[in-house]
C-alpha cells in the first residue's frame, strides 16, 4: 500500500517541483493547478508529470472562498482512489512542507484508520461563520478577499434576511447539524471513498446546498465525517499542520520564517507533520534547516 499527497496550487513551481519530489520519494502525488495560474506554466506542469508516480493537472479555475476549490478537492480524490493501491491520503497546499522523511510518515499512516481533522459544532458557530450558509452567496465563484465584493455580498445579505430568506440547514443537513473546520485533512481511504460516494446519492442535497455557501470547504469533511458513523468515531479532533495565525488578516496563517524553527521543532515533538505556509524567498532558510535537522536532505 502506498499513501497520497493531494496537492492544490497555483504559483511557486520550484517549491511545488520540490515537494512533489520528496513525497514521490515513497507515494503517489497528485497536483491540481489552478485554471488561471500564469506563474505555473504548462511546460512546467508536463516536468512535474514527468516525476514517476506524480500527476499534474489543471482543472478549475479557483477563487478564494468559492466553491471550485471544493470541485478541485473532489477530483483530487477521485484520481487517487482510482489507484487501487492507495491506502491513506493527505490534503496539502503548495505552501507546505513535511517535518518528517518520508518513510517515516508512511510508517506513522500506513495501515491507520484515524481521520486527523480538527472542527467546531454549530453550537460554537460565530455570526461570522453563521452567515456563510444562511445567506445564498450571489459571487459564489468570486473571490471574496476583494473587499468591494464581500461588502456586496454582505449587503445582498442583509435583503436575503430583510425578505426573510435566511436559510437554516445546507441542503438537507440541518444547522444544527453542521460542522466546521480548515479543508486540509488526512484519512484512510474508505473514508475517502465514502465522501466521493455520499455527495454522488444520499448527499447530493448537502453537495449543491455547499455551492452557494461562502468557504464552503469548511463545512465539507467535518460534517460528512462527524455525520456518519463509523466515521466519526474515527475522528483525531488535531491537526497535522503548524499555522501561525497570530497576526495577518484572519483568512490565511502567515508565512514563516527562521524565527519560527522553536515552534516548529515542539510542533513536531507533538505529532505534527506538516506546516504551512512556506514563501519561497521569506522562508527559505527555515526550509533548509527543517531539511538539515529533520529530513536528513
Amino acid at each position: 500500500m502506498k499513501q497520497a499527497y493531494l496537492i492544490t496550487a497555483y504559483k511557486d513551481f520550484d517549491q511545488l517541483y520540490e515537494l512533489a519530489n520528496f513525497f514521490s520519494e515513497t507515494a503517489y502525488v497528485l497536483i491540481h493547478v489552478d485554471a488561471k495560474s500564469k506563474s505555473i506554466t504548462d511546460a512546467e506542469i508536463e516536468i512535474l508529470n514527468r516525476i514517476p508516480g506524480c500527476e499534474a493537472f489543471r482543472s478549475q479555475v479557483i477563487r478564494w472562498g468559492s466553491f471550485t476549490h471544493l470541485e478541485a478537492i473532489a477530483e483530487l480524490l477521485v484520481r487517487a482512489l482510482k489507484k487501487e493501491d492507495v491506502g491513506y491520503l493527505h490534503l496539502l497546499t503548495g505552501e507546505d512542507y513535511p517535518l518528517f522523511p518520508a518513510k517515516a510518515l508512511d510508517e506513522r499512516f500506513l495501515g491507520s484508520d484515524r481521520i486527523y481533522m480538527s472542527y467546531i459544532p454549530y453550537a460554537e458557530f460565530t455570526d461570522a461563520v453563521r452567515v456563510r450558509y444562511r445567506y445564498v452567496n450571489l459571487m459564489a465563484n468570486r473571490n471574496l478577499k476583494n473587499k468591494l465584493l464581500w461588502l456586496l455580498q454582505d449587503l445582498a445579505g442583509r435583503l436575503q434576511e430583510l425578505l426573510g430568506r435566511v436559510r437554516v440547514s445546507i441542503g438537507d443537513i440541518p444547522e444544527s447539524r453542521l460542522y466546521k473546520g480548515l479543508v486540509y485533512i488526512s484519512m484512510p481511504r474508505d473514508a475517502a471513498a465514502f465522501v466521493i460516494r455520499y455527495i454522488a446519492t444520499e448527499g447530493a442535497s448537502f453537495w449543491k446546498g455547499l455551492k452557494t455557501c461562502q468557504v464552503p470547504e469548511e463545512f465539507f469533511f467535518q460534517t460528512i465525517f462527524l455525520n456518519h458513523k463509523p466515521f466519526s468515531e474515527q475522528i483525531v479532533d488535531q491537526e497535522l499542520r503548524y499555522m501561525d495565525w497570530s497576526s495577518g488578516d484572519g483568512a490565511s496563517p502567515v508565512y514563516l520564517g527562521p524565527e519560527s524553527f522553536e515552534q516548529i521543532e515542539k510542533a513536531r515533538e507533538e505529532g505534527k507533520c506538516f506546516a504551512r505556509k512556506f514563501h519561497p524567498y521569506l522562508s527559505a532558510g527555515l526550509r533548509e534547516k527543517i531539511r538539515e535537522r529533520f529530513l536528513s536532505l
